[in-house]
């Protein structure tokens, strides 16, 4: 019993190293959206690799690999066409997209 106990909190803390490893190397995006009432959802894509989120109250945020992005605003109204940014992110770099404005 001691002993699978023990097994179990290493695997977690090495779990935790890997992230916290992960987490040091990489930078983020954050910025907001006008009007705020279209939530858009927020794409960042990188070959095969990509992340999503939804803007939350105009606000979004996110923690991107370093290297070159394009991040992609989508909107649920057909009347509305995307927005696209194309962004290089460092280690510990975070960049601050600002407002990105959709045509009321």
């Amino acid at each position: 019993m001691r002993r699978g106990l023990l097994e179990l909190c290493l695997i977690i803390i090495v779990i935790i190293g890997i992230h916290a490893e992960r987490a040091m190397h990489s930078g983020s995006i954050e910025g907001s959206v006008y009007p705020s009432s279209l939530t858009p959802a927020v794409v960042a894509v990188r070959g095969s690799d990509s992340v999503k989120t939804a803007s939350n109250d105009g606000h979004f945020g996110m923690r991107l690999q370093p290297g070159m992005w394009k991040v992609i605003f989508v909107v649920k109204n057909p009347n509305q066409s995307q927005v696209e940014k194309s962004v290089n992110i460092s280690e510990g770099q975070r960049i601050n997209l600002g407002e990105i404005k959709f045509a009321e």
